[in-house]
């Protein structure tokens, strides 16, 4: 059987040397920190999933990312619930960010969360610390327009994400 034209250029086309090599490396590291980030998987109250990595380090949390897909996000687990500040230090996106309770219920919602890059030109009093009105167990980070319809009272699902 002969093989159509374009196919049989494309199947003749050398890579540069070393591109398969690095292609590989860098399949390989995307599925490992696939692999080892914990992710969850969360329904908001509009009907939207978002999958949600665990903050390993609190203080750093999205700082220095260019991009969030619409339905990804960062959530940050507490030991306790308590009136935890969040600030966009360094952080590229805005974004919303949202606490909720114990019990699922969201306690608190800012929607346009903007970024503070600290530079010669502001410093960090400069950014401002987001604060909840109620206490929180969980705050989720999220693209902002993942928050159209949901409000203060209303309840959130946590399944974990399958890997």
């Amino acid at each position: 059987m002969r093989l159509p034209i374009l196919s049989q250029s494309l199947m003749k086309t050398r890579l540069p040397k070393g591109t398969l090599v690095v292609n590989f490396t860098v399949l390989v590291f995307l599925c490992i920190s696939c692999i080892s980030a914990e992710v969850y998987r969360i329904e908001l109250p509009n009907g939207l999933e978002i999958e949600a990595e665990v903050a390993k380090n609190k203080q750093k949390g999205l700082q220095g990312r260019r991009f969030l897909c619409p339905v990804c996000g960062m959530i940050f687990i507490y030991s306790k619930e308590g009136y935890y500040g969040f600030w966009m230090k360094d952080t590229l996106i805005e974004l919303g960010i949202v606490w909720i309770n114990k019990n699922g219920k969201v306690v608190h919602i800012v929607r346009d969360a903007k970024p503070c890059i600290i530079n010669r030109v502001s410093s960090m009093e400069d950014c401002k610390v987001y604060y909840p009105v109620a206490p929180a167990k969980y705050v989720l980070e999220v693209n902002p327009e993942a928050l159209a319809e949901v409000e203060v009272g209303m309840k959130v699902r946590f399944f974990p994400a399958l890997n």
